[in-house]
């Protein structure tokens, strides 16, 4: 029971590291801050919050009422490094994941693409394995991570060109349709306004992602290099979703 502080608090009594992939309906509970407080209780030493994703640091993150959580929870550990110390990931997208769910715009099955605003807008991310690399590669290599915040990325890119290697390994001209970042940005405060928090987030992380903001693009940031860990190309992550998709095609 992650509301629990006591219970939790003795679970974790005797770990030096908390690795928490709190997520939707935990964050929005605020389990994410009672992990944290329990932590500091139970005497560990590290934690690595479920931070994954975009740079929250960046101001324009405050602007989005249901990252309030996220940002609570990075507040909570920093003024209590004296006490734990932590380490945020920053991770842009899950790019495999988000590739085989149509979360980053494109329906393989369909061959249709949604285009935010004209699809120009560059971005970055990581695919599962190699997030969970940077996690374990971080605890290994605490000068580069404590109390820091690290980047990492696979590859940076923008939508049209995404879209470009899927029609080269599915041999196929996709539909296009268009959809305008301000319109998600719009659509998310409505829904959070209504209390349909989840939805909202997902409205709001395809505003941030696709409209141009520096919080996505984490080229130039990236300590892949110093963490040891080895990047997988846009192109071979596209040719992977398709081949997932339909093992058939090559």
């Amino acid at each position: 029971d992650y509301s629990d502080k006591g219970a939790l608090t003795n679970a974790l009594v005797g770990q030096h590291v908390v690795i928490s992939t709190v997520g939707g309906e935990g964050l929005f509970n605020d389990f994410g801050t009672t992990l944290v407080e329990a932590a500091i209780d139970a005497g560990v030493k590290w934690f690595i919050p479920s931070e994954f994703g975009a740079d929250y640091d960046d101001p324009i993150c405050t602007t989005v009422p249901p990252l309030a959580i996220k940002l609570g929870v990075a507040k909570l550990l920093r003024e209590n490094q004296s006490r734990i110390s932590h380490t945020f990931i920053t991770t842009g997208m899950f790019l495999d994941w988000g590739s085989d769910n149509g979360f980053l715009g494109f329906d393989i099955p369909s061959r249709t693409v949604t285009l935010y605003d004209e699809g120009k807008a560059r971005t970055s991310g990581t695919i599962l394995p190699n997030i969970a690399k940077a996690v374990v590669a971080a605890i290994h290599h605490p000068e580069v991570s404590l109390n820091k915040r690290i980047y990492i990325a696979d590859a940076t890119f923008t939508q049209q060109e995404v879209l470009a290697l899927f029609e080269k390994y599915t041999n196929t001209k996709w539909t296009v349709r268009h959809v305008s970042t301000k319109d998600k940005q719009k659509e998310g405060a409505e829904k959070f306004a209504k209390g349909n928090v989840g939805e909202a987030l997902l409205d709001y992380v395809r505003y941030l992602v696709y409209s141009g903001v520096k919080v996505n693009m984490l080229e130039g940031r990236t300590s892949n290099k110093d963490l040891g860990i080895l990047t997988i190309s846009l192109d071979q992550i596209v040719k992977e979703a398709v081949q997932r998709t339909n093992p058939t095609q090559q």
